[in-house]
């Protein structure tokens, strides 16, 4: 028996295997640089949208920031100051006052009380035992009597004080402290809110040089004038009048105004700095 043994030698078939082995091992390492390249442009993609927007975001502060700080230093808001008031007529309540000597025997008003030209105020009795009466020198609104009953009168002696329907319209402000005081100025526009007519603007015309004792000026008045101190603590008066457009004709009635001091920068307000015409 005879036994063949073949041997192959490596020929071109196995070489081509060969090959094609190498070019497969060659291969496969060179697609992950190749899968990267194609990954690289798209994983890029997100980071450059979020550059954007942030670039956006910024812009958009940049502008609000600027915008603020432009209307901080450039725009302006109102600058008012508020004071108590009293509406009424003239710059004083008239004071009626007896014409002859006698004793003071009754009043024939309240205060408050509407009162015509003429009418009979108070009662006296003078020395000759005649009663004579006190009349009422104009239309208006009794705002205070003055005497006691029983008191014995001289000429020209206080009986009542009238706030007086003929006179001008006419705001009183108060100023409670010297910086208030020092704000107070003819020419200054006072915004005054008349009941059932709104706002009506009013203009300072005078300003009292000296100060009065508080409890001076509730004497005078039929009304409370909230804000007022007490005692004798000192209070400046201007005085504004009011166009005939709107107002009442009642007599006192108690306000709180606002003093316009112009306009001042947000800034301003913010500090509590000065006021810009």
């Amino acid at each position: 028996m005879s036994v063949s043994t073949e041997v192959h030698a490596p020929g071109a078939g196995d070489a081509t295997g060969t090959a094609a082995e190498g070019t497969t091992r060659a291969t496969a390492p060179a697609s992950a640089p190749r899968g990267a390249a194609v990954l690289e442009p798209g994983l890029d993609r997100p980071v450059g949208l979020v550059g954007a927007r942030l670039w956006a975001a910024a812009a958009a502060l940049l502008l609000v920031v600027g915008a603020g700080t432009g209307w901080a230093l450039f725009g302006t808001l109102p600058h008012t100051q508020a004071l108590p008031a009293l509406l009424a007529h003239g710059r004083a309540p008239e004071t009626v006052r007896a014409d002859r000597a006698g004793a003071l025997l009754a009043y024939r008003v309240a205060p408050g009380q509407r009162v015509a030209q003429g009418q009979p105020l108070a009662l006296l009795r003078t020395a000759d035992g005649t009663e004579v009466a006190v009349p009422a020198p104009e239309d208006g609104t009794v705002t205070s009597l003055l005497s006691a009953p029983g008191a014995e009168l001289t000429p020209g002696a206080a009986v009542a004080s009238l706030d007086a329907g003929g006179q001008p319209r006419t705001v009183r402000l108060f100023a409670t402290t010297l910086k208030q005081a020092g704000l107070l100025a003819p020419g200054r526009t006072v915004l005054v809110p008349v009941p059932g007519k709104g706002v009506v603007r009013a203009t300072v015309t005078a300003v009292d040089p000296l100060p009065v004792r508080a409890d001076s000026l509730g004497g005078s008045f039929t009304v409370p004038l909230p804000g007022l101190p007490a005692g004798d603590a000192p209070v400046w008066t201007a005085y504004a009048l009011l166009p005939d457009a709107g107002s009442p004709s009642a007599g006192p009635v108690p306000l709180t105004v606002s003093l316009d001091l112009g306009a001042r920068h947000p800034y301003q307000a913010v500090f509590g700095t000065g006021a810009k015409r």
